[in-house]
């Protein structure tokens, strides 16, 4: 089962800036890699925001129920009749029988808290069971240097351009695997405060910091998993099978590749049999022509 969110569909373009090492996993070993988001750099990734925990983790209705409802039948006692106490007694009783049943609802199911395990320990679990591709969502046909500079990390590095159809048609993605493709929003952690329609939703937000990225993501989890049991297959993520490379609409070199490295990524061309157009980054001819 395959999911877009966040107004993607299987038309939309993307591009992964990588290094020559990606580049050749996917041509030679005919794979796409998944991160465990675990792995990230970014140690807000799955977190919550103040306001999204305080209302996910019972804090709202811990606090509901010392307004209404304790302050009510305890304090109260000389200033509310009878019927009103003993109203806000049976409010207090059941919002305590529905602590003890609180549930967590996640994309594996509804999970329980108690004492041993709370919010934050059901949301770092399901981490370990969510691998992730990142795509840039390009704003026009120009190149992002921030790109270049942060994933491309050197003069030898390119750009697939694709769409999330292609891409995923070309994945052997395993019957008892979920995927959600989403587009990341980027938000202020310390004064947001997110919806929580989906179930994968804390995993769709990232710190403003990282806005430049523009970012969609493809998440892909087994459906069938118990979230709370430890990963000891495959840890850090991932890998699917690809079929073929003809998923790839355009290989664009880093600006500042010298041309023997260019040389070498149109020679993949052929070796690999590639339907992809080939060139050197639009940024070149500027520099060419204006640069100094």
């Amino acid at each position: 089962m395959i999911e877009y969110v966040g107004g993607l569909t299987r038309k939309t373009q993307i591009q992964r800036y990588m290094d020559l090492s990606k580049y050749m996993d996917i041509l030679e070993n005919q794979q796409l890699f998944f991160c465990n988001m675990n792995h990230f750099e970014d140690k807000l990734e799955g977190a919550s925001t103040p306001l999204n925990e305080f209302f996910s983790s019972g804090g709202a209705s811990e606090l509901s129920n010392l307004v209404n409802n304790s302050l009510v039948s305890s304090f109260g006692k000389n200033l509310n009749p009878p019927d009103v106490i003993e109203a806000a007694q049976k409010r207090s009783e059941k919002h305590d029988k529905d602590k003890k049943n609180q549930n967590i609802k996640t994309v594996f199911g509804n999970i329980g808290t108690n004492k041993e395990r709370t919010y934050r320990d059901i949301l770092r679990a399901q981490k370990n069971w969510l691998d992730v591709s990142c795509w840039h969502l390009p704003e026009s046909s120009r190149d992002n240097m921030a790109m270049w500079k942060i994933y491309g990390k050197s003069q030898q590095s390119i750009c697939i351009t694709t769409t999330f159809g292609k891409m995923l048609d070309a994945l052997n993605i395993p019957d008892d695997i979920a995927v959600t493709v989403v587009r990341v929003d980027y938000i202020d952690y310390e004064n947001h405060y997110f919806q929580t329609s989906h179930r994968l939703n804390t995993f769709f937000h990232k710190h403003l910091a990282y806005k430049y990225e523009n970012e969609a993501r493809i998440i892909v989890y087994p459906s069938n998993q118990d979230p709370m049991k430890e990963r000891t297959n495959s840890p850090f993520g991932t890998a699917i099978k690809l079929v073929g490379n003809s998923f790839i609409d355009d290989v664009r070199v880093c600006p500042e590749a010298p041309e023997w490295f260019s040389k070498l990524i149109f020679s993949l061309k052929d070796r690999y049999n590639m339907r992809a157009e080939i060139g050197r980054s639009n940024l070149d001819s500027i520099i060419r022509n204006y640069g100094n």
